[in-house]
């Protein structure tokens, strides 16, 4: 389980990810994990839709309840909260850690990729 502490409309929150938040997302969702993560993830690239609101809280959700059953506590905020008092700040802040802890989690490299020169080739000098 990866975990980070955040605040969340004005609360002291743990995020977690691990399978538990993979599960609970299909619970809440009824899709894939893996859906909301591409939609999220293209919409903070291209920067031309948002992505589902619904489907966000629900990830949001998820990733609280993972970490807060885990422990056998409940969790300081509750979903009403993200629906009435995340700020888009917040929302950003939290969807921004989950998807590092997926990649945290699943052991993927963050941003692009170093230009490697193909075998055989020259790097290039600089003039």
């Amino acid at each position: 389980m990866i975990k980070k502490e955040i605040t969340i409309a004005g609360k002291q929150v743990t995020l977690a990810y691990c399978y538990a938040t993979e599960m609970a997302y299909k619970e809440l969702s009824n899709e894939d994990i893996l859906a909301i993560v591409k939609e999220i993830t293209e919409s903070f690239t291209k920067k031309d839709k948002d992505p589902d609101t619904k489907k966000c809280i629900n990830l949001i959700a998820a990733s609280i309840i993972s970490y807060y059953e885990s422990q056998k506590q409940e969790p300081p905020i509750e979903v009403t909260d993200l629906m009435y008092s995340v700020s888009p700040t917040d929302m950003v802040l939290a969807l921004t850690t989950i998807l590092t802890m997926r990649a945290e989690f699943y052991g993927i490299p963050l941003g692009e990729p170093e230009d490697k020169p193909a075998k055989g080739g020259k790097k290039k000098k600089n003039s």
